[in-house]
């Protein structure tokens, strides 16, 4: 059979649609997967043999067997619309639930599934079996050497600071003391990790560790996404906030921590995986949004302040002591 997948963005929705054309493929080797996605995120899928073609611009008119549409936009139902398909299954956002919780702190059944669960209930739908819930990033021999090369063959603790809206971001300076406590107490260097917008603070860590630095290898804007994904693949752990990185290390089997501030995990984008460190702190006001936000309505980020850098360590060390 041919199936479709349709889901544009974000990087970490994206990785959780891997799952999917997993199941698909295990229910039988023959079936045929495409997805069709933005450009930018099509670096997902390669070395992935669940996908068969990964489509960025207008898939044409063939015909599928199943068009799954993921992300359940204007767009994406609009194409579902052109594309000649026998069936076509949508996702259930659940963004009515979700609102709801947000606002009123009312709990619907349909939140106790993960945002994974529901982008596979269409499969179920149709009697497919699943057989794995876990996203997957596979990494070629060559991209792992090439962050072997990177980081000269160095252990090392990936930190991954910027925060795409504000209330998510931990603070400066408990980074800094978090940077200095890893190099000092473990021996172990230092990538930070990011985009061109993280460069300035990465800058600012750098700078804040003083003669620590030549521990720390800063990449923020120069590296691609698949190099990013071969580093997170290979550091001894990951730290991060609720934010593409943390699926990136899911995916890649990374052991992860991960700060959580105005979202939570009732949202359904929380790893279900037992290398995965969530850190949060029940507060009234959470969550207050449900992506996060530019502004705390109390001025003080206080769901983020409260979760201190010794905390953090306590995690990473209890991770260090179960792989050493």
């Amino acid at each position: 059979m041919e199936f479709l997948l349709i889901r544009y963005s974000s990087l970490g929705d994206l990785i959780l649609t891997t799952p999917v054309a997993e199941n698909i493929k295990l229910a039988d080797r023959e079936n045929k997967v495409d997805i069709l996605t933005k450009p930018q995120y099509e670096q997902i899928f390669f070395n992935n043999s669940n996908f068969d073609d990964i489509k960025t611009g207008w898939p044409g008119r063939k015909k599928y067997d199943y068009i799954i549409d993921l992300h359940n936009s204007i767009r994406s139902n609009l194409i579902k619309y052109f594309i000649p398909a026998a069936e076509t299954l949508t996702y259930d956002k659940a963004a009515y639930a979700r609102r709801v919780f947000l606002h009123s702190g009312r709990y619907d059944k349909v939140l106790k599934k993960s945002v994974i669960d529901r982008y596979l209930e269409p499969l179920e739908k149709q009697g497919i079996p699943i057989k794995t819930r876990k996203p997957l990033i596979n990494i070629s021999d060559s991209e792992h050497s090439k962050s072997f090369e990177i980081t000269k063959d160095k252990e090392y603790i990936l930190i991954s600071p910027g925060a795409k809206w504000v209330t998510k971001q931990w603070r400066e300076d408990y980074y800094i003391s978090l940077i200095k406590k890893i190099i000092q107490e473990t021996g172990l260097n230092v990538v930070l990790s990011g985009d061109r917008s993280d460069a300035e603070l990465c800058d600012k860590l750098l700078k804040g560790v003083g003669l620590l630095k030549s521990h720390i290898i800063n990449l923020a804007g120069l590296t691609g996404l698949r190099e990013l994904f071969a580093l997170i693949a290979n550091s001894r752990a990951v730290i991060t906030t609720d934010s593409a990185p943390l699926h990136i290390g899911w995916a890649t089997g990374s052991y992860v921590i991960a700060i959580f501030g105005p979202t939570v995990g009732e949202f359904g984008f929380q790893p279900d995986d037992e290398r995965v460190r969530i850190l949060e702190k029940e507060m009234g006001c959470r969550p207050c949004s449900l992506h996060g936000s530019n502004k705390c309505k109390f001025k003080d980020q206080a769901c983020m302040k409260r979760i201190e850098p010794h905390e953090v360590m306590g995690e990473l060390n209890d991770i260090l002591n179960e792989t050493s």
